[in-house]
């Protein structure tokens, strides 16, 4: 198996300081012990109270050898001797591991615990203040247009366009040609809004009678209707055109009048009309089952799927162009949905308390589900690391206390070794 070393972090070089500073010490404690010791066992002869002070210089070089040798024999072997129970981080690398995967299921992953800290968490509040902020409001639109991209661009080629298009052909074969058009000016019924076909009705025609050519039609068929009026020197076609001028005139004059007039008696006709046809839909038998035949036979055509498949290339290509268009009246009604649901969200408490809800349902059988996976995944992470690299970074993060633990024993050796000695001398 190779062993990985993760680069060290800047974090390292400050606990590794510290590591340092914490072992001088401990080591200067060690030093100053040896130097009391040596001194008073040199100056004992004239002076008899220094047998105090070497016993506790003594016991204290003792109790810093060997805490130094129980600290040291964790992460390698003391002065490279091949003892017994020695290296015990890098020996036992694979045993802790494991334990640490199963401690992290058992303690940090139990089911118990994970919903505890849903619920402190408060996953919908917390959600809602996020999508409140302007740039994750930004973020959550630009991801939405790319999933939907995504999405668009992956219903793509012949098979995905034959499919879509027998589906849809499918779909249609089902309806109701006579209800679903009557649905559809029901819909456009409301607040009048079928006046919009009517306005651009009208400008079409305007439009198109404007055309030079189909100006000059005109002429021609009016004047071939003017057998009163002699052709000689074109007159039959100046006839014509001034009567064609009065024609045109008179409709953009009524197109004016009708433009302004919201109640105007043209667009009455046509609420009229289109009330009427809406209501033989529904109620017509003859008239729906002339509908319906038509709808039939155009669905029987046989380029209707290959129209549908057309159809589907361009809502595609202009579906994709507005996804892209960052400014497009798409990504403006999208931008202007995701702030109206995160305001909706941050204003309902009892929003908040549903998301919560939901994340606690779904939660514990994901955690039963994955918690195992992620132990093994941290064992096996850990197992995969360099013997050095673990060692290091356990040093790193607990060699300072234990380092303590060498000064401590220092000083609680050399009181411990005062106190036997003076007892000691007390006795005997």
């Amino acid at each position: 198996m190779t062993r990985t070393r993760p680069a060290p972090r800047h974090s390292d070089q400050t606990k590794r300081a510290r590591l340092r500073k914490a072992r001088l010490l401990a080591f200067a404690l060690l030093a100053a012990a040896g130097l009391l010791y040596v001194l008073a066992r040199a100056f004992r002869p004239g002076h008899p109270w220094l047998g105090f002070v070497a016993a506790f210089g003594e016991a204290a070089m003792v109790g810093a050898l060997a805490d130094w040798f129980a600290v040291a024999a964790l992460f390698r072997r003391p002065l490279g001797l091949p003892l017994p129970h020695t290296a015990i981080i890098s020996a036992n690398k694979g045993r802790i591991a494991d334990s640490l995967g199963q401690f992290v299921q058992s303690r940090f992953l139990s089911t118990g615990k994970v919903l505890e800290a849903i619920r402190a968490f408060g996953p919908g509040r917390r959600i809602a203040k996020w999508c409140l902020r302007e740039e994750n409001a930004e973020r959550i639109e630009v991801y939405l247009r790319h999933a939907a991209r995504r999405l668009v661009e992956a219903v793509d080629g012949e098979p995905a366009r034959a499919l879509l298009a027998s589906a849809l052909a499918s779909g249609l074969k089902a309806q109701d040609a006579g209800m679903l058009a009557a649905r559809v000016l029901r819909v456009f019924a409301e607040d009048r809004r079928h006046q919009w076909l009517l306005d651009e009705a009208l400008a079409q025609l305007y439009e198109f009678l404007q055309h030079d050519d189909v100006r000059q039609e005109l002429v021609y068929a009016i004047a071939r209707h003017m057998e009163f009026v002699p052709s000689t020197l074109n007159l039959d076609e100046r006839v014509g055109r001034a009567i064609l001028q009065r024609l045109y005139d008179a409709l953009q004059t009524v197109l004016q009048a009708v433009r302004a007039d919201h109640d105007h008696v043209l667009r009455r006709r046509f609420d009229e009309a289109v009330a009427d046809i809406g209501d033989r839909l529904v109620n017509d038998p003859v008239f729906r089952a002339r509908i319906q035949a038509t709808y039939a036979e155009l669905l029987r055509e046989r380029d209707l799927e290959p129209a549908l498949s057309a159809l589907w290339d361009g809502l595609r290509h202009w579906l994709l162009g507005q996804l892209a268009d960052r400014r497009g009246p798409l990504a403006r009604r999208l931008g202007t949905t995701v702030r109206a649901l995160a305001a909706s969200l941050a204003s309902r408490p009892q929003l908040h308390a549903w998301v919560d809800a939901q994340i606690a349902s779904y939660a514990p059988p994901l955690i039963a589900r994955y918690r195992r996976s992620l132990g093994l995944f941290i064992a096996a992470q850990v197992k995969t690391w360099d013997d050095t690299f673990l060692v290091d970074q356990i040093e790193l993060a607990i060699g300072r206390d234990l380092q303590f633990i060498r000064i401590n024993g220092t000083l609680v050796g050399g009181f411990v070794g005062l106190a036997i000695y003076t007892a000691t001398r007390l006795i005997g």
